[in-house]
């Protein structure tokens, strides 16, 4: 397989939940989104990435009707990082830190979830994991707490399907009330808005240093046509939080992304 080729098949991955780079590198990663795509096809795990595969894959739905796959791929990845990141260090519940309540599966805050989380998990969930993990509900979280819940360990496969069935369909109907023009975007430009929204929320009212000041400006370009302005408020966001936090790098990408989006125009 060209390396051509293998970029195409990694994108293809990605609509499974692979999470990939498509970098045309027949590494681990890729490997392991391989044998889970077999799986999910129900067919036999060592068979490699052969036609059979590929045709299955190009008839798999995307994972979102609203967003490219490309865009869902990015928001999850600056959520939970790479599968082994996830396996590492999100598989079970953790604290992100800050105002952040425990969290679960694809950036799924406990804190913030109150009214949806049975409706969410109920059914992914044993009932002792479900029942302790309800009582964060609404909760500032702690490393303390998510410690204690070390015990429950969320596989990927269902991380991804609350991911994509529950969390971004809802973020996506979130953003598109906050931000007018939304369906008139190119794809990886709605993506960034629902990223920004997954990430910040979908407030424009200031609680501190008018920390909404960008996403006032940014809905305001938005819903009067100024889309090259939208890149440099996304960059100006990195004035609230510190290099440590990931934060800003997060804003970078999406700024990169936002021009991407507008070039496919």
């Amino acid at each position: 397989m060209t390396k051509a080729e293998m970029k195409k098949l990694q994108r293809l991955l990605n609509k499974t939940g692979g999470l990939l780079v498509p970098d045309g590198l027949t590494g681990r990663q890729t490997k392991r989104a391989i044998a889970d795509a077999r799986r999910l096809a129900g067919l036999p795990v060592r068979g490699g990435a052969d036609d059979t595969l590929i045709t299955w894959l190009k008839a798999y739905p995307d994972p979102s009707p609203d967003l490219p796959t490309e865009g869902v791929t990015a928001i999850a990845r600056d959520e939970v990082g790479s599968r082994d990141y996830y396996e590492k260090m999100a598989a079970k519940p953790h604290w992100p830190g800050g105002d952040s309540g425990v969290t679960i599966g694809v950036g799924y805050d406990l804190r913030f979830s109150t009214r949806i989380f049975k409706t969410d998990w109920a059914d992914k969930l044993t009932p002792e994991a479900f029942d302790a993990l309800r009582r964060h509900l609404g909760k500032p979280g702690s490393k303390a707490k998510a410690d204690k819940l070390s015990w429950i360990v969320m596989p990927w496969t269902t991380s991804w399907q609350v991911f994509i069935a529950r969390s971004l369909p809802s973020y996506v109907k979130r953003t598109r009330r906050a931000f007018p023009g939304f369906d008139d975007l190119p794809g990886l430009c709605r993506s960034v808005l629902v990223s920004l929204v997954f990430n910040r929320g979908a407030s424009m009212r200031d609680t501190r240093n008018q920390n909404r000041l960008e996403m006032r400006n940014i809905r305001d370009h938005v819903a009067s046509g100024n889309l090259a302005a939208v890149s440099d408020e996304i960059l100006s966001m990195r004035r609230l939080w510190s290099n440590n936090t990931g934060l800003p790098a997060r804003r970078e990408r999406e700024a990169k992304m936002w021009k991407k989006g507008l070039r496919s125009r």
